[in-house]
C-alpha cells in the first residue's frame, strides 16, 4: 500500500502573502470621490473624498455655488441622496435646478435627492445634528452630507462664549462618527472669513477637527485656493465669459 504524501504548506509564507495582498487590495481601491465642477479646485483636491471631513472657508463668491453643484454631481455620479443642512439661508433650489439642467439632468428627480433643511439657531443645529441627522441618514442612505455656513451660529453674540465652545465640539465629534460609520462626504462651508477672526477659538477647533481645509481668498481678478493641511496651492482666473486665457496662446502661468 502506498503512503500519500501531502506537500507541507508554508503558513506563515502563505499568511504574509495574503496580507500582502490584502494590502494592495486595499491600496489600489479607488476613492469614493465628488466633485465641485471648478476645474482647477478638482485638480488640486482630486474631489472631496468619502470618509472625510472638508471644510472650505474664505471670503471667495465662488464658495456659495459649490454645495448647489455638489448636490447635482453627487446624484449624477452615485444616482445618491445628499443630506443638506443650512445654517445660514445659503441653499438655492433655484440654483441646484439650474446646475442640474446644465448637466441635462431631470430637475424634479435631481431635487428629489436633495434633503435640505434648515436651522436658525444654534440650538436647532445641535438638535439636528445630534438627534436627526442619523434616523436621516439610515432613510435616505445619502452619499454626501452638506453644512452651509457652520461657523455662523456659534460665533453669535446671543450664545455664551463656553457653551459655544461645547456644542460646537460636540457637534464635530457626532459628525465624524456619521461621516465614518457611514462613509459620507461631508462638506462644510464659511462664506466669510473674516467671522472666525474673534477671540472665541472656533476656527482652531474647526480646523483641528476636518481631514481638509480648502481656503479660499478673493481678490480683484483671481481667488488664491490652498489645501492648509496638505500645503498645495493653486489659483482660479476669473474670467468674463468669451474671454480667452493666455494658455490658449501659448502661454502658461
Amino acid at each position: 500500500m502506498g503512503v500519500l504524501k501531502m506537500k507541507r504548506t508554508n503558513l506563515s509564507t502563505h499568511v504574509i502573502e495574503m496580507s500582502e495582498f490584502q494590502l494592495a487590495k486595499e491600496i489600489l481601491k479607488p476613492d469614493i470621490v465628488v466633485l465641485s465642477g471648478i476645474k482647477q479646485l478638482d485638480k488640486l483636491t482630486g474631489g472631496f473624498k468619502a470618509g472625510k471631513i472638508t471644510y472650505i472657508d474664505g471670503d471667495s463668491g465662488l464658495i456659495s455655488n459649490i454645495p448647489n453643484q455638489i448636490c447635482v454631481n453627487t446624484y449624477k455620479t452615485f444616482n445618491s441622496d445628499t443630506i443638506y443642512i443650512d445654517a445660514g439661508m445659503c441653499a438655492d433650489p433655484y440654483k441646484i435646478a439650474q446646475n442640474a439642467r446644465k448637466l441635462e439632468l431631470n430637475q424634479k428627480d435631481t431635487l428629489n435627492h436633495i434633503h435640505i433643511t434648515r436651522a436658525f439657531t444654534v440650538y436647532q443645529l445641535a438638535t439636528l445634528i445630534q438627534d436627526m441627522l442619523e434616523p436621516a441618514i439610515k432613510r435616505y442612505k445619502p452619499q454626501t452630507l452638506i453644512i452651509g455656513r457652520y461657523p455662523l451660529f456659534y460665533i453669535d453674540n446671543d450664545v455664551p462664549e463656553k457653551e459655544a465652545k461645547t456644542l460646537l465640539k460636540t457637534n464635530l465629534c457626532k459628525i465624524h462618527e456619521l461621516t465614518t460609520k457611514y462613509n459620507l462626504i461631508t462638506i462644510f462651508t464659511n462664506l466669510d472669513k473674516r467671522m472666525l477672526s474673534t477671540s472665541r477659538g472656533i476656527k482652531n477647533t474647526l480646523y483641528k477637527n476636518v481631514d481638509e481645509i480648502v481656503s479660499m481668498k478673493e481678490s480683484e481678478l483671481i481667488t488664491d485656493v490652498e489645501l492648509v493641511k496638505s500645503q498645495q496651492k493653486t489659483m482660479i482666473l476669473h474670467l468674463a465669459k468669451g474671454q480667452l486665457r493666455l494658455q490658449e496662446f501659448g502661454m502658461v502661468i
